[in-house]
């Protein structure tokens, strides 16, 4: 679910490994996350992080079908890993004493742009898609999700993201505060650029 790999002095890779379903975050995905955190903030040795997906998408969110409707996880399952994700979202990447990097392709949805807002630096893909789809699903986003848009952009493009459903490209990610840079080839790869020199500085 997670790819972990140190490729160079102070960095960390990590990977959502999760292609058949877009690296969509479900209980076994968020449990790891946390995981990984939790043991890589205390690594002196580890000064970046990248937070990338394997398989042609970043993210599409979160994974729905395993976590609320047709979920056949145990109610005790649920709640941890729900905890879970409420803890590592909301508080372990914003404490995290890395810097943090983020590189996008494809799908990056939904429960997946806190993690752009928690990142310092976010490389995306010229045809990466951003946005909130809860809406087409007939859920609303999550108030978490909501926030960190907010924060990220302005309240016209948050209220244009959560009420259409509509998807955006990486240009308009970059105008509206989701992106730091567009990049037309490997993100990953211009990412790790970007945390070698931050570790070398």
């Amino acid at each position: 679910m997670l790819r972990i790999e140190d490729p160079l002095p102070g960095l960390r890779l990590i990977g959502f490994n999760r292609a058949p379903k877009r690296n969509a975050i479900g209980v076994e995905l968020t449990l790891a996350i946390e995981r990984v955190l939790l043991e890589t903030r205390f690594r002196d040795d580890i000064k970046a992080l990248v937070i990338h997906g394997i398989g042609g998408h970043f993210c599409a969110g979160m994974d729905m079908k395993d976590f609320f409707d047709s979920s056949t996880r145990s109610p005790e399952l649920l709640k941890t890993a729900r905890a879970a994700t409420e803890h590592w979202r909301c508080h372990l990447l914003r404490k995290m004493p890395q810097t943090i990097f983020s590189a996008v392709e494809g799908y990056c949805l939904g429960g997946a742009l806190p993690i752009l807002e928690c990142s310092d630096v976010v490389v995306g893909h010229a045809k990466a898609q951003f946005g909130m789809p809860e809406i087409n699903f007939g859920f609303v986003p999550g108030g978490q999700i909501v926030k960190s848009v907010g924060l990220m952009t302005n309240k016209r493009a948050l209220s244009y993201l959560a009420l259409t459903g509509r998807l955006i490209d990486a240009t308009r990610a970059l105008h509206w505060g989701l992106l730091s840079e567009v990049v037309d080839h490997d993100p990953l790869r211009r990412a790790m650029e970007l945390a070698q020199q931050e570790i070398n500085f």
